[in-house]
């Protein structure tokens, strides 16, 4: 686990202002890393969020369960056991390809995605809310078990924003939600260089253009713990690295998987209508 923590610290350090940070710089003969990841037994279910706890439940309605429930399905897996929506990332890069990455994070339909996403520290992240009703998006910076607010926004319909990522020393984890509606959630980590892939809904991922030499590599998901290995890419070369993580490891609050209402007398059947956009299954 020291390890690593160590390689997370070189990834923030890599984009922080102590005067080393990453260079751009023509590549030549650069190589490709692809790899899989894969998640090893039964996925978690997804956390369970009645919608009556929060506003705007008509509008927000539109994707459920078809019971007054959001479903926020935090480990999307293939047939295969493929695991999407893990940020896979090259440490230690100090020059090579351009740099000009901006995340978004949108709102759509009560949503706030995607739900992983590489930041830059002491960079902008887009926020866009599509949505025609007000949104609190608030942003986090964590460590472990210790979190500080970042940032307040709120966004009116249709609104577009940006706000800068300042993660506080020794931090790498960014999180996101709105004020007003819990089931809104993303998750961050920081990059330092621009080698870095999120897994697609096959557990693949594919990193191009990187500079020859041997590099340390990180595999993160938010509710997993991190896994690391190293590789060696030779020039114009290619080079194949999996990670697996073990669903036996991760630990799901009983509070958020509760499917019964807290307040039956609430949601009798004619208060709650049909999804219009999405009817979720866990």
């Amino acid at each position: 686990m020291e390890i690593v923590v160590a390689l997370f610290t070189l990834l923030v350090l890599f984009e922080g202002k102590e005067g080393w940070g990453y260079e751009e710089s023509p590549v030549t003969e650069g190589g490709t890393l692809t790899g899989k990841v894969l998640l090893k037994g039964t996925p978690p279910p997804a956390r369970i969020y009645h919608l009556i706890f929060s506003p705007n439940i008509d509008f927000c309605g539109r994707i459920s369960d078809g019971k007054g429930n959001r479903l926020l399905k935090e480990f999307r897996t293939a047939p295969d056991g493929g695991l999407e929506n893990v940020v896979v990332a090259v440490i230690g890069v100090e020059r090579g390809k351009p740099f000009d990455y901006t995340p978004e994070l949108t709102i759509e339909n009560c949503r706030i995605g995607p739900f992983v996403t590489p930041v830059r520290n002491h960079h902008p992240v887009t926020l866009i809310n599509k949505d025609s009703i007000t949104h609190d998006v608030q942003g986090y910076t964590l460590k472990e078990e210790y979190t500080f607010a970042m940032f307040n926004k709120p966004l009116t319909p249709k609104a577009i924003a940006a706000k800068e990522i300042r993660l506080r020393k020794g931090h790498y984890l960014f999180r996101t939600q709105c004020g007003v509606h819990d089931f809104m959630q993303t998750w961050g980590i920081a990059v330092g260089n621009p080698y870095f892939a999120v897994t697609g809904a096959d557990g693949r991922f594919t990193i191009p253009d990187l500079p020859p030499g041997e590099y340390d590599v990180i595999a993160w998901h938010p509710h997993a713990k991190v896994r690391a290995g190293s590789v060696r890419i030779a020039p114009n070369g290619n080079a194949e690295l999996d990670f697996t993580f073990d669903a036996a490891e991760i630990d799901i609050p009983l509070h958020d998987l509760q499917t019964q209402f807290r307040l039956d007398t609430a949601l009798q059947p004619r208060h709650l209508t049909p999804p219009s956009v999405e009817l979720q299954r866990d």
